[in-house]
This record gives C-alpha cells, structure tokens and sequence, in this order.
C-alpha cells in the first residue's frame, strides 16, 4: 500500500459509498450483510452524521466492531469517553444503539455497540 494517507483517504471516498449502496439494496444486503455493516455516528465537534461500512461479529444484542488501521480513520474517536448513540445498518435492518471505542491506534481499536431493546425488529 503506498504510505501516505491521501492514497488510502481517495480508495476510500470512492470504495465507502458503493459499499453502502450494496448493503442497503434488498438484494445486495444478503451478499454481504453477514459480514459488513454500516455504521453511524455523530461528529462530536462538528455535530454531523457520517456513515462507514465496517466489518462486525454478534452476540445477541452486542455489536463487536475490530477497527482496520486506526491509525489511518477518525471515526472511532467519537466513541471514546463514554457511550455515544449510533445507528448502525445490520443485517439489512436499521438499529440505534451505543457505543463505546476502547483502545488507541497503536495497540488496535475496538468498538462495542449495545443495540437498543427493540430498535428495529
């Protein structure tokens, strides 16, 4: 991969998005929702939502998200200091939920999302 962020910041402005068309399509969600997910947070500082696709494994209501190079992604600070709500797009239907980021860029980023009884069905 070439050093630098603005290589892996122009894959990913381009890769993201189509992602999310995937998972949000009825039939594009079975191919990859077991795996991916989107996610939506909100921006502590700026107060705007953005959303990524990530990769998660589940346990009932507990959302286990491994963050790939946190050193390289922002997202996930907005979670740390306490549970942040949080959508998240999982396995074709819409969820709200909280979220806590535990860890820092050089020993790996995990995100824990507790979904919210009933979001979603």
């Amino acid at each position: 991969m070439p050093s630098g962020h603005t290589p892996f910041a122009v894959f990913n402005r381009t890769a993201n998005p189509l992602v999310g068309l995937l998972l949000r399509a009825p039939l594009g969600h079975r191919l990859a929702s077991r795996r991916l997910a989107l996610i939506t947070v909100t921006g502590r500082k700026t107060g705007r939502e953005h959303t990524f696709p990530v990769g998660y494994t589940q346990r009932g209501d507990t959302v286990r998200i491994v963050v790939g190079w946190p050193e390289r992604k922002v997202w996930w600070r907005n979670l740390r200091g306490g549970e942040a709500p949080v959508r998240i797009r999982i396995q074709g239907r819409e969820r709200t939920g909280h979220a806590t980021a535990q860890g820092d860029p050089r020993s790996g980023v995990t995100v824990t999302v507790k979904l919210d009884p009933g979001s979603g069905g």
